[in-house]
């Protein structure tokens, strides 16, 4: 039906096209005791926007002063395990998905393994800086090949020099988030200051869906050092989402929709104050 019919139909509600022609319903026989009205189609429109309302924040979210309370003494036996953070972020049509990093008050411990394109001296200080697997054009002709195994390291640096042979592994590189990009810092001939500038930084990026999944600490740490993690990882998406919508600059917490916690092996706990959390100072730790 084309959609100067449809129309036509919503506005007279008594009539349906049959064979291409405008008929009246009260003309079938078998359908006398069938009514069918526009408040009806008003109806169900209301019911389906107040479900979708519902699952936006569910109503069993909670302040994250009581979601923590609640997830130590839940996880008591296992202090050591990774809570972690699930943001809902708005999908706006046309925008990349989101990718950033940030420095967290309380750094999340983990090595960081590093693979570095470089050559000659600016290759001899990412070793010494710590870069687990440092090569220049021999290095990129065995990822090229299939020879050499990309998806053990969690960041990746190349010198101006050397970035421009880059492009024949981009399409291997890429997908795992590990091809440098002169915006992000990691194309850069200050080889140890970034690696150590780096090391404490956490990266995060969005799904199609737009979730960003990423730690935020362990049981065991104290609700400030949480809290402290949660915001500045908060504010970073936002800041983010502002940069993608120039219309959305003023508004506080449109970009983020809504936020949960768990353990990584146990349920999540949607927070009922993310927006408070946004804009009240961000915690500090030692």
């Amino acid at each position: 039906m084309s959609r100067s019919k449809l129309f036509t139909c919503l506005s007279q509600p008594n009539f349906i096209y049959v064979k291409n022609s405008l008929t009246n319903i009260n003309s079938f026989p078998f359908l006398e005791n069938v009514k069918l009205t526009c408040p009806q189609v008003r109806k169900y429109a209301s019911k389906s926007k107040k479900r979708k309302k519902e699952k936006i924040m569910p109503s069993t979210a909670l302040p994250l002063a009581d979601t923590l309370n609640i997830l130590k003494a839940y996880e008591i036996t296992y202090p050591d395990r990774t809570l972690e953070l699930h943001v809902k972020t708005k999908l706006e049509k046309g925008n990349s998905p989101i990718r950033g990093s940030v420095s967290l008050p309380k750094p999340i411990s983990k090595k960081v393994a590093w693979l570095v394109f470089a050559r000659g001296k600016k290759a001899e200080e990412a070793k010494a800086a710590g870069a687990h697997t440092v090569g220049a054009e021999e290095l990129i002709a065995e990822i090229a090949e299939g020879n050499f195994n990309v998806g053990k390291f969690d960041k990746c640096l190349s010198t101006p020099e050397l970035y421009p042979s880059l492009t024949k592994i981009a399409r291997i590189l890429g997908p795992k988030m590990l091809m440098p990009m002169v915006k992000r810092g990691t194309v850069t001939n200050d080889i140890i200051d970034t690696i150590k500038r780096m090391d404490d930084k956490l990266g995060f990026n969005s799904d199609k869906l737009g979730w960003i999944h990423t730690g935020i600490g362990k049981i065991s740490w104290t609700s400030e050092e949480i809290q402290g993690n949660i915001q500045a990882i908060l504010k970073e998406i936002n800041e983010l989402g502002k940069g993608q919508d120039i219309k959305r600059s003023n508004k506080k917490a449109d970009f983020i929709e809504k936020i949960a916690i768990n353990p990584n092996m146990g349920e999540s706990i949607h927070l009922l104050d993310f927006k408070d959390l946004l804009d009240s100072p961000s915690v500090t730790t030692k």
